[in-house]
C-alpha cells in the first residue's frame, strides 16, 4: 500500500498497537520496584528520576536541531500541564502507597479510565460511546477483581492521593492529545526533571540519604531509563492516533502483563480474582478497541493530494 492510500483507520490501529505494547513494557518496572526492596520510596522515585530525565533528554538532543532545554521552555500551555500531571500522578502514587494498602491504592487507580471519559468532552471534545463506557466500567470490575476491589474503614488521606495519583494520569494521557509532535520529547524531559526536583527535595526534607545501595541504584535507574522512557514514548507517539480515553484503556495491558512477571520471576502466584480480573481487563481492552476502529473508520476522508 502507497503512503497516499493509508487511511486514518490503519493509523489508528497501529497506535493501538503501540499502546499495548507500551504497557507491556511499563509493566516490567515491577520487577525493579520488588528487586530495590532497600530503598525508601523517594529515594527510588529520585534515582528513577535521574536515569528517565537522562534517557529522555539525549533522545531528544539526537532527535532534535533546538538543544533540549530550549524545547523545553518554548513548550505550549498543554505541554505544561501534561508535565506536570505525569508529576502529580507520580508523587501522589508513591505518597498514597505508603500512608494505604496496594490493594486500596490501585483499585483507585483503576478509576482513571472513568476520569479521562468524564474530562475527554470538556478537555478535548471527545465523547464517548456507549461502547466505551461498557468498556470503561468492564475495566474498573476487572482491577476491582485483581486487587481485592476492598475498601478499608478509615485513612481517607490515602484514599485522596490515590484518587488525586488518577486523576494526574488522566490529565497526562487527555493532554497529549493537543500537544504538537515535537514537543513530545520535551514534555517528558520537563517532567523528568520536575521529578527529579519534588524526589529530591522529599529526601532532604526526610533527612534521608541519596546514596542507597548500588543495586537498588542500578534498578532504579534501569527503570527510568529503559522500561519508563520507552514505555512513555511509545505512549507518545500514539497519542497522535488513538483518542484519549482509548489511551488509557489499552494501556490497561500493563495491568494483565504485571501479575504474569510476578508468577514467572518473583514466585508469586496469581490468585482466581487475579486471573479473572485480568480477563476482565482484556474483554474491556478488545471492546474499546472495537468502539475506536467504529468511530475511526465513519471519520476517514479522502487523502489531501497536497500531503
Amino acid at each position: 500500500m502507497s503512503p497516499a492510500t493509508s487511511t486514518p483507520g490503519s493509523a489508528y490501529l497501529t497506535g493501538c498497537g503501540f499502546v499495548l505494547f507500551a504497557g507491556l513494557v511499563l509493566s516490567l518496572g515491577v520487577l525493579c520496584i520488588r528487586g530495590a526492596g532497600e530503598s525508601e520510596a523517594f529515594q527510588y522515585l529520585f534515582w528513577r528520576a535521574v536515569g528517565f530525565t537522562g534517557a529522555v533528554t539525549l533522545i531528544a538532543a539526537c532527535r532534535h536541531v533546538a538543544n533540549p532545554v530550549e524545547q523545553v521552555m518554548r513548550m505550549g500551555w498543554y505541554g505544561w500541564l501534561a508535565a506536570a500531571a505525569m508529576v502529580f500522578s507520580q508523587v501522589a502514587f508513591i505518597a498514597a502507597i505508603k500512608v494505604a494498602t496496594v490493594a486500596e491504592v490501585f483499585f483507585l487507580f483503576s478509576l482513571a479510565p472513568l476520569i479521562a471519559a468524564v474530562l475527554a468532552f470538556p478537555v478535548l471534545g471527545e465523547r464517548i460511546g456507549a461502547l466505551g463506557g461498557l468498556a470503561v466500567a468492564t475495566a474498573i470490575g476487572g482491577v476491582a477483581l485483581m486487587t481485592g476491589g476492598g475498601l478499608h474503614d478509615g485513612n481517607w488521606e490515602g484514599r485522596a492521593l490515590a484518587l488525586g495519583g488518577a486523576l494526574g494520569f488522566a490529565l497526562y494521557s487527555l493532554s497529549l492529545r493537543r500537544v504538537p509532535a515535537p514537543d513530545l520529547d520535551a514534555v517528558l524531559v520537563a517532567s523528568g526533571a520536575l521529578t527529579l526536583l519534588a524526589a529530591g527535595s522529599v529526601v532532604l526534607l526526610k533527612g534521608s540519604p541519596f546514596l542507597v545501595p548500588l543495586g537498588n541504584t542500578g534498578l532504579a535507574m534501569l527503570h527510568g531509563g529503559v522500561i519508563l522512557a520507552v514505555g512513555l514514548l511509545l505512549m507518545g507517539w500514539a497519542s497522535r492516533s488513538v483518542p484519549g480515553v482509548t489511551l488509557i484503556m489499552l494501556a490497561q495491558s500493563e495491568s494483565i502483563a504485571a501479575p504474569v512477571w510476578s508468577y514467572l520471576f518473583l514466585n508469586e502466584t496469581p490468585t482466581r480474582g487475579v486471573i479473572v480480573g485480568g480477563m476482565l481487563i482484556l474483554s474491556a481492552v478488545v471492546l474499546q478497541a472495537k468502539d475506536g476502529a467504529r468511530h475511526n473508520s465513519a471519520a476517514v476522508v479522502a487523502p489531501s493530494p497536497t500531503k
